[in-house]
């Protein structure tokens, strides 16, 4: 059976370190990464000069790792507003199953986890700022036209903090 994952959150929330663990439990899955595509072509994760490029790549990976018979494909992008939630649904019908996973992390520990980011990586607040005020809460239809929803909570973080000896960079309180 051939699995789409479209990971759906704001920069700092866990996609990419969920996307790496799910690949660790399931070798064969293949992760499609904007960041990961934006590294390989300009060499700098917050390069933008091409984008059309960048998202043409990033479907394009989608389709090839999606024609092996057993595929489990990761796209690992923000995916913060519904139309691309709809659009990634859409563009991927040789998928037999759909799963939106969407990372419900409070804006105080999101903006934390980005400042814990290395280099390039970090989003200025500005523009964490932009993306948060953007964020789009899935409809209803837009769930259920998936085949199933995994929502991943703030305990992901914590969980991953405690695995990388890192507990004491987690604030319990900001869960309130």
């Amino acid at each position: 059976m051939r699995t789409f994952y479209l990971l759906s959150a704001l920069p700092g929330s866990g996609k990419s370190t969920w996307a790496k663990r799910f690949k660790a439990d399931h070798p064969t899955a293949q992760i499609v990464s904007s960041d990961g595509i934006r590294l390989e072509l300009f060499g700098k994760v917050d390069n933008f000069s091409n984008e059309p490029l960048v998202w043409e790549t990033f479907l394009a990976r989608i389709h090839e790792y999606g024609k092996e018979k057993d595929a489990i494909v990761i796209a690992d992008s923000t995916n913060i507003l519904n139309k691309y939630r709809s659009y990634y649904l859409e563009q991927t019908p040789e998928f037999d199953k759909h799963v939106l996973v969407l990372f419900d992390i409070p804006l105080p520990i999101v903006f934390a986890q980005n400042k814990l980011r290395e280099g390039d990586r970090i989003v200025p607040d500005e523009a964490m700022k932009r993306m948060a005020s953007q964020f789009e809460k899935p409809t209803p239809l837009i769930e259920q036209s998936y085949d199933e929803v995994i929502r991943i909570g703030p305990e992901f973080i914590a969980e991953e903090l405690k695995r990388q000896n890192r507990e004491d960079l987690f604030v319990p309180e900001l869960l309130k």
